[in-house]
């Protein structure tokens, strides 16, 4: 019974999260386009990097690149197999999601591993004072979503 209900509920917040469920996904396959978090690539660019700096982050990417791509093509489609069973025209119960819930959330780690190990990465070539002035930049931010959530209301505005 209780894993019956964690698997509907997973299964709920796989669909509420995917990009068939709402037409839009992350660009690139990377939450930055570039396999990053969300608003790295904009925060990097107010950094001021040196051409040094910019050269190295470039190989980063590049580098990680040949490993993220067959990590995004999974959790694809993973999530793909998951949405072709639940909308399918047959009979589904939690238990027959059980494995395609496992599979899609093992790529999706694999994935946000490596996001972050691009991260790591990136971060290891900025100076301390750039490390400052991006966490400056995004404590900013956060601080504006919370005035825009504040200002639509709870929901957001819906």
């Amino acid at each position: 019974m209780t894993k019956g209900i964690l698997t509907a509920g997973t299964l709920a917040l796989v669909i509420a999260g995917s990009p068939p469920a709402f037409g839009h996904g992350m660009r690139g396959g990377g939450a930055c386009g570039h396999g990053g978090l969300a608003g790295e690539h904009h925060i990097l660019r107010a950094l001021d990097l040196s051409a040094d700096q910019r050269q190295q982050v470039k190989a980063i990417l590049m580098a990680h690149r040949t490993t993220r791509a067959p990590l995004v093509a999974n959790e694809t489609a993973a999530k793909q197999a998951l949405a072709d069973k639940l909308h399918g025209t047959g009979t589904v119960a939690p238990v027959d999601l059980d494995a395609l819930v496992e599979r899609e959330a093992q790529a999706h780690t694999a994935l946000v591993r490596e996001r972050l190990a691009t991260a790591l990465d990136v971060r290891n070539v900025l100076t301390p004072a750039q490390i400052q002035k991006a966490a400056t930049i995004r404590a900013g931010m956060k601080g504006l979503h919370a005035q825009m959530r504040q200002l639509l209301g709870k929901n957001g505005g819906e």
